[in-house]
């Protein structure tokens, strides 16, 4: 095996060298970079060459390195933490190595020994207090190279953690408005790794449910006033009043509100607490954030406890599915005597099943690929269909609710044929992207398609006063403020454990 393609395995170690005695047989130019590093290191560097070249001749006139001008002997290396053997000549290094290996001394060559030497030195650059090191195991010394100078134009970015949520939801576009936004699918994973291809974003997460999209992010100064992450996210065509770019304090708020359900299409929701967490979990599986993002994300639920605590007095805490079925009666549905369809089988499916089982006559559940478990009590009230079967089925209902994360229609007018045309057919599209297709509406005057802002619309009639309500949200977010400039000082003042 020739050195070029000698692999070895190696463990990357902070030394601490300041005042260490250590010692560099050679006098060139390589023998000099090493000398410069382990100066920059505090280390006592004595130096044993009959010549030396210009740069180093001067840190020897300075003092900055003692020199001895002769050969390598032996007993040169006594006392010394460590050795590098840097001359010209191959024998001289191997000579070195053997005695620093008799005595226990740690060497390094850098010539053709390097693969019998007990250390190499990987490429370095420093900015500040972080030190960067990369090493290719000794195979290929440019590569490393071209990798550390890679990495090292963007250190300054690291000085910086700001939290930028960038997004928009039901509150600044339509269904119709923010369709097209809404990350599924290919175009979650496409999104996802553009943002990892990005300098200056430490960590991010995506949320993306059926009222909002949003990418949560820590990132350096520029980063958070670059804008790159609303170009990503597609919206530069939109114009400024259509979403939101929000950083630091007013960021936190803004997650602190989302996570207590205080902007969602029923304020005060639970379930997107579970989606946060959820969003969080895939983030971490795909490498996208960590310890940073959870510190906030926590935080953030943290607050939402207080807010939720504060408000639930003024709110009817609707979810979502209890929220259709509400919907419903409010528009003459006597679901007892009716058959409702749930397409989905999901989070928000399973909950409208569990729901409706003892308000609805009969549940037709259909679902796509894993079929869901229904419990022995629930037999009878609750018959399972794929989606395949689904068109068979329609004209057994008269109650339809979507509540799939299909990234397009499921219900559409091919199946026109198959409604009930003889009896008011109810629609209610749960899902963002829709999953129903809204000419369905225009089908005849007893099929009724009602999507997400149909819904919010109502509800907002219901609730009693939701500005009193943001602005308690507000007011306690705004008192945990020093939650979100804890984690972000703390980036800065280099706490965290290596």
């Amino acid at each position: 095996m020739t050195e070029k393609n000698h692999t070895l395995s190696g463990l990357h170690i902070n030394l601490f060298l300041t005042g260490r005695p250590c010692l560099v047989v050679g006098g060139g130019k390589v023998a000099t970079r090493k000398i410069q590093m382990l100066l920059e290191a505090g280390a006592k560097v004595a130096v044993v060459s009959p010549d030396v070249c210009g740069e180093l001749g001067g840190l020897i006139e300075h003092g900055q390195v003692t020199h001895t001008v002769r050969r390598f002997e032996d007993h040169d290396i006594a006392g010394a933490t460590l050795v590098y053997a840097a001359t010209n000549s191959r024998g001289i290094n191997r000579n070195v190595l053997e005695a620093c290996r008799e005595k226990g001394i740690l060497c390094c060559c850098v010539d053709g020994n390097w693969a019998q030497s007990d250390f190499s030195t990987p490429a370095t650059a420093r900015h500040d207090n972080l030190l960067l090191s990369v090493s290719s195991g000794g195979n290929d010394c440019r590569q490393s190279k071209m990798v550390k100078n890679s990495l090292a134009r963007h250190l300054k970015m690291m000085d910086s953690a700001h939290l930028v949520v960038v997004g928009t939801d039901h509150n600044h576009l339509t269904v119709e408005e923010r369709e097209p936004f809404h990350l599924t699918g290919h175009k979650f994973e496409r999104a996802g790794f553009m943002i990892m291809q990005l300098w200056g974003i430490h960590e991010f997460m995506v949320l993306n449910t059926c009222n909002r999209v949003e990418v949560i992010a820590v990132v350096s100064a520029e980063t958070a006033e670059n804008g790159i992450l609303r170009h990503i996210m597609g919206f530069t065509q939109l114009k400024e009043d259509k979403y939101y770019l929000k950083t630091g304090r007013e960021a936190f708020e803004h997650l602190c509100l989302v996570t207590a359900g205080m902007l969602s299409q029923t304020p005060g929701e639970n379930h997107i607490t579970a989606q946060i967490k959820e969003a969080l979990e895939t983030a971490k599986m795909r490498g996208w954030t960590g310890n940073m993002m959870q510190e906030w994300i926590s935080s953030a639920l943290f607050v939402s406890k207080a807010i939720k605590n504060e408000v639930s007095p003024l709110l009817h805490n609707y979810e979502i599915e209890d929220l259709a079925l509400r919907y419903l009666e409010a528009h003459g549905k006597e679901l007892a005597q009716s058959t409702l369809m749930v397409l989905g089988a999901g989070m928000v499916g399973k909950g409208l099943v569990k729901d409706s089982l003892s308000r609805v006559g009969k549940i037709i559940w259909c679902y796509h690929v894993n079929k869901p478990d229904v419990p022995a009590d629930w037999n009878g009230k609750v018959e399972l269909c794929t989606f395949n079967d689904m068109k068979n089925r329609i004209t057994d209902a008269d109650t339809i609710v979507s509540a799939t994360d299909a990234p397009g229609h499921i219900l559409h007018m091919a199946h026109a044929p198959f409604f009930n045309q003889e009896r008011p057919v109810m629609v209610i599209d749960l899902g963002m992207p829709r999953n129903i297709d809204p000419e369905l509406d225009d089908l005849s005057s007893d099929v009724t398609v009602v999507d997400l802002d149909g819904l919010k619309y109502w509800y907002r009639r219901e609730l009693t006063d939701i500005n009193e309500v943001l602005i308690r949200s507000r007011a306690i977010a705004a008192q945990n403020k020093e939650l979100y400039e804890k984690i972000a000082n703390s980036f800065k003042g280099g706490h965290a454990a290596e």
